[in-house]
């Protein structure tokens, strides 16, 4: 679901989606996948549990995304507005 944009790398050199730990990382990959090949969902509590927090993580990472995106676009901006005034 994530794509390579939402990602970046994080002080230890760990790639990680944006607004996530490592460790976060790689449950919301692994959930993904589990959810990618169980299809939709059926009625089975642990499947139901991982969608539910599946959702928690990508909710996380979309809110930090967005501010990552523009806080992102705000500095490019100031550099080139700055550049002009040059």
């Amino acid at each position: 679901m994530a794509c390579d944009d939402d990602y970046v790398v994080d002080a230890g050199g760990n790639r990680i989606l944006i607004g996530l730990t490592a460790d976060e990382t790689r449950e919301f990959e692994r959930l993904d996948d589990l959810i990618s090949e169980l299809g939709p969902a059926g009625t089975d509590d642990i499947q139901s549990l991982n969608e539910r927090r599946w959702l928690v993580l990508y909710d996380k990472h979309q809110s930090s995304a967005k501010t990552f995106i523009s806080i992102q676009n705000a500095m490019a901006f100031r550099k080139s507005r700055t550049a002009q005034a040059s």
